[in-house]
């Protein structure tokens, strides 16, 4: 990932708000919840079951698609949909507010980065490879040595 797509992501991540999910672009399905309901059991249609195709939403960075496809592969059915469901709550609208902030929550948590590691962690590093590098070239000159030390000179 180049310095450039990280900056997107993380400008992304920081202007990210439930509201600027395009609800146009999920397909939204209502059906009746399991478990109590009163009065409305069997009536109502209050779980939501929310979903949208990952490789056709462009509203979401590269990295967090490919993040998603790799991290969140169990929620994602065979026809790429992406898929979210509520019933939480005892109404319609609820449990659909439910639904945009656990694919919020969900889609700001693919956007972290990885930290990068920072100067003094880089020069420990180089110091443990040049070290490495010094250990094996000893190793060597040692191992040449004990082999010259075992031919025997020809003095004509």
């Amino acid at each position: 990932m180049t310095m450039k797509d990280r900056e997107k992501v993380e400008n992304w991540a920081r202007n990210f708000t439930k509201d600027s999910i395009p609800k146009g672009l999920l397909t939204l399905n209502f059906v009746r919840a399991s478990g109590p309901g009163g009065q409305n059991v069997n009536k109502v249609n209050t779980k939501v079951d929310m979903r949208f195709v990952v490789d056709e939403a462009l509203w979401l960075p590269e990295y967090v698609r490919d993040q998603l496809n790799s991290k969140e592969s169990n929620r994602i059915n065979k026809n790429g949909e992406y898929v979210l469901t509520s019933d939480r709550k005892r109404t319609q609208m609820a449990n659909l507010d439910d639904c945009m902030e656990k694919l919020h929550d969900i889609l700001l948590k693919m956007a972290e980065l990885p930290k990068l590691p920072d100067a003094e962690t880089l020069e420990k590093l180089e110091r443990i490879k040049k070290a490495g590098n010094n250990r094996r070239k000893l190793n060597k000159q040692l191992q040449s040595q004990k082999k010259s030390s075992r031919r025997v000179s020809r003095d004509d």
